[in-house]
């Protein structure tokens, strides 16, 4: 069968001896039409839904690509990256036909989406070989842009080196400026890149470095970085080394002054590290917001901590575990998304694993593991959060775990994507909860 990939991996977790109830939760909160948000046999590795110039953008890689859905070889076809787009007011989203971003002759996964009015941005990784992987062979970052929302896109640009490996690229838009970051794999070092002439000249430079191998070392060096971007400020945040120290790199300049000897701020000492447990950072989706939010998770936790240009703020607690939910008691959580949303409100998503008689109850791998997909609001920077809501039900087949969210604000409807599958991977896709 064909597998799918992502930032997730195996994620080593301890159980704490106390249980904590969740405020406010008594039974999920509504949410509308639980869809598809990608063909069958597909996956993001998160932060890959957008919102474009009254469009809904979602982008996926595929090894069953469609319109066959035959399933990927080494010669055809090959796995690819796809944008599909909605209407953004439609509810539930009404898809069109798949657009293969990343060209038919090569191997592509590991997709990103970012955009801002009419310019959207897809990013994806191209590797040598599906059925043959190596983690030592060359891995490159390409991206394509489009200004008509998603309708078009440009000529493809490589934006790492043709004969290097990289990790999970992510990416951010602002007005008319792209932002991109990455881990070069090989030497650790957090890539940093903009361009403000929709690619034609981009500024590349490193802007820390990392001694983290969460992936694995034959993979190289993985920060896992991600960018947040809302007017002038910006915040990058990754893994700094294999203890799971997390990092972040604030700017109120737009960017410019991110070198490598920016001092970084660090968020926790120490963490779970092996992939699972990425940090996220994303910008406004209100104009005039200043707000860029950082969520992370630590052994117990799933926490915020918003930039406003000024000031880092405090750690915001979304959830504390062991925890019960919905009358589910969960153990972790990992992978969250957060987007800064209204006046001051906050949303956050992430994989929240059922407690079990397993060794790690976030480990995706084992058959026994039941992970579901949690959101929380909050209507005031954090200071008060509303009920948890539960978009998926892990204790039902096909999709018993569901994790890599990515979060996107449509007219009044917030839209959650995230992967569903199997640890046997018989079926797997990426499907999508509209909350109101």
């Amino acid at each position: 069968m064909p597998s799918m990939s992502g930032r997730a991996r195996r994620l080593a977790f301890s159980v704490v001896a106390s249980v904590v109830i969740l405020a406010g939760v008594a039974r999920p909160g509504p949410v509308l039409a639980l869809q598809a948000a990608s063909a069958p046999f597909s996956w993001n590795p998160g932060k890959s839904l957008a919102t474009a110039g009254g469009r809904l953008l979602s982008a996926w890689a595929s090894d069953c690509p469609p319109p066959s859905g035959a399933c990927a070889t080494d010669r055809s076809p090959k796995m690819g990256v796809f944008v599909q787009r909605s209407p953004s007011g439609a509810v539930p989203a009404a898809w069109g036909k798949p657009k293969r971003v990343s060209p038919g002759d090569v191997q592509a996964e590991r997709p990103s989406i970012a955009a801002d009015g009419n310019l959207a941005v897809v990013g994806w990784v191209s590797q040598t070989s599906y059925l043959h992987y190596s983690p030592i062979a060359r891995r490159s970052f390409w991206i394509r842009i489009s200004t008509d929302h998603g309708a078009t896109w440009r000529a493809r640009r490589r934006l790492s080196a043709f004969d290097g490996r990289v990790d999970y690229p992510r990416l951010a838009v602002d007005g008319h400026e792209i932002f991109a970051v990455w881990t070069n794999a090989n030497t650790g070092a957090i890539r940093f890149a903009t361009t403000k002439d929709l690619g034609a000249t981009w500024s590349k430079r490193t802007v820390a470095t990392t001694s983290s191998v969460s992936d694995g070392s034959r993979e190289g060096f993985a920060g896992l970085p991600d960018i947040g971007v809302s007017g002038t400020n910006v915040a990058v945040v990754w893994f700094a080394d294999e203890r799971g120290a997390q990092q972040v790199a604030l700017s109120s300049a737009g960017g410019t002054d991110l070198t490598s000897s920016t001092p970084p701020t660090t968020l926790v000492g120490s963490s779970p590290n092996d992939g699972q447990r990425y940090a996220a950072a994303t910008g406004s989706a209100i104009a005039g917001d200043p707000r860029v939010a950082v969520a992370f998770t630590t052994q117990s936790k799933v926490l915020v901590r918003v930039w406003d240009g000024v000031t880092l703020g405090p750690e915001l607690a979304v959830a504390s575990f062991p925890a019960t939910a919905g009358g589910v008691l969960y153990a972790a959580g990992y992978g969250p998304a957060v987007l800064p949303t209204g006046s001051d409100g906050l949303s956050v998503a992430f994989a929240a694993c059922r407690r079990r008689s397993v060794a790690d109850p976030c480990d995706p791998t084992d058959p026994r593991a039941r992970i579901d997909v949690l959101s929380r609001e909050s209507p005031n920077g954090g200071a008060t959060w509303g009920p948890f809501r539960r978009l998926t039900d892990a204790s039902k087949a096909p999709y018993r775990i569901n994790d890599e969210p990515s979060i996107a604000l449509t007219t009044g409807t917030r839209r959650i994507a995230f992967d569903s599958y199997e640890t046997s991977f018989v079926a797997y896709l990426v499907r999508m909860g509209s909350l109101r």
